[in-house]
């Protein structure tokens, strides 16, 4: 007996039952289970019986599933497998998917491969020289305090008495530089808190040299070396 739309929204799975099936005619019929109810056709190829799916109550409906029976008659006529034909378009759209995947791969490729590349830029030798003597007079002063530990403002202001007149940002990245090569150690709140390390400190006594930083040894010469390249520019 075919089902009427009233008939599909109230069936349910009988107690102590996991799934039965109702049928629509012609093949077609729904397979109800706990988990949704299920279109299915019910035919025979090549002598065998097969089955086909539709789809799922209500995504698609009695009046779909039917359409969906019809079709699947109207190629058995014609001798066509309905499954084997709902194989193919299955592997043609996944194939498609697999292909629109790899073209966005593709795409990402190029666009890196088109990004220009940034030549190093090279640090003018004075300057380099200034940065060095910078770093070393940093773990100079933290070497001077009795705990090791300077505040970043107190940092700061030594150094501008020193004569390095930098902006809190240069500060903390010289900082995060010494912290990189284990020099300083950083305790991070609303201000930052540097302490001397023991290589550090080994720097600071001239026991111990880390490229980037100039050796306490050659400070004064760098330093004169540094203001005579000043006065020249001057």
């Amino acid at each position: 007996m075919a089902l009427s739309d009233a008939d599909v929204s109230a069936i349910k799975v009988p107690f102590g039952r996991n799934q039965f099936k109702v049928s629509d005619g012609g093949g077609l019929y729904l397979l109800v289970k706990s988990s949704g109810r299920y279109w299915k056709l019910a035919y025979r190829f090549d002598g065998k019986q097969k089955t086909l799916a539709f789809g799922v109550y209500p995504s698609v409906s009695l009046d779909q599933a039917r359409e969906q029976r019809e079709t699947a008659k109207a190629l058995l006529a014609q001798n066509i497998d309905p499954g084997e034909i709902k194989k193919q378009e299955k592997l043609e759209k996944k194939t498609a998917a697999v292909a629109q995947v790899s073209k966005a791969q593709e795409n990402v490729v190029t666009e890196v491969r088109q990004i220009p590349k940034r030549q190093p830029v090279a640090i003018d030798p004075v300057e380099q020289n200034k940065l060095e003597l910078r770093r070393l007079a940093i773990l100079k002063i933290l070497a001077a305090s009795n705990t090791y530990v300077v505040q970043e403002s107190a940092l700061h202001q030594k150094l501008e008495e020193n004569g390095f007149k930098i902006s809190f940002d240069r500060l903390r990245t010289d900082i995060a530089w010494l912290y990189e090569q284990q020099v300083a150690h950083i305790e991070i709140g609303d201000q930052w808190s540097v302490a001397l390390t023991q290589p550090g400190l080994d720097i600071v006594h001239g026991r111990m040299w880390v490229p980037g930083i100039q050796h306490s040894a050659l400070e004064n010469s760098s330093s004169a070396s540094s203001d005579s390249s000043s006065s020249d520019r001057l």
